[in-house]
């Protein structure tokens, strides 16, 4: 289980890399999203989310439809800010942090899933993980990162940090978190090893 600092730290590194913004935005794929990077595939699935309007009022299930359709059918891959102008609702803060919670904790499942001992990993492993999963999804890191994942399941840190950079829209600087993370990691576990001898 990801520990309170873990989630703490994963929170602040998240919201810095997929921003946190209160309204509705296409990400670089041209996924309506809110808060910090949650996809929401379905108009039904904001209609769930407690959205409100200028007045902060609870928004009806018609303008968070309006709201969708209308972010939907802007250009995708612009700076979220851009879609600001095409809504009219929020979303409260701490209906976000709910959001983000959640998904931490879905994902941490997912990471069990691939990751059977993902439990006695570093927590600096463990740390890059999230961020790894959190912006590829559970089926692309598990299929589409082969010697990435047999680097990590024979704890070979430094090779996995080796193979660990994601391609464009993902910046050098999120890239360079994640390996450093990794690289951590392994110095960690080459320095316990030289000591123990």
């Amino acid at each position: 289980m990801a520990t309170t600092e873990e989630k703490k730290t994963l929170r602040a590194k998240l919201e810095k890399y997929e921003g946190k913004l209160n309204h509705m935005y296409l990400d670089s794929k041209g996924y309506v999203t809110i808060g910090v990077g949650h996809l929401l595939s379905t108009v039904e699935e904001a209609q769930k989310l407690g959205f409100k309007d200028s007045n902060n009022l609870k928004a009806s299930t018609e303008a968070i439809k309006t709201d969708y359709d209308e972010i939907k059918k802007q250009p995708a891959n612009r700076l979220a800010v851009f879609y600001k102008k095409h809504t009219k609702l929020t979303l409260p803060e701490i209906d976000i942090n709910a959001l983000t919670d959640k998904n931490i904790a879905s994902f941490e499942g997912e990471l069990k899933r691939i990751y059977s001992d993902f439990d006695t990993y570093p927590v600096d492993v463990r740390l890059a993980l999230f961020d790894l999963i959190f912006n590829l999804g559970m089926t692309n890191l598990k299929n589409k990162w082969p010697t990435f994942n047999t680097a990590i399941k024979a704890k070979d840190w430094q090779k996995a940090a080796d193979n660990s950079s994601r391609a464009a829209p993902i910046s050098a600087e999120r890239n360079k978190y994640v390996k450093d993370l990794l690289e951590k990691a392994a110095k960690a576990k080459k320095d316990t090893g030289v000591a123990a001898l």
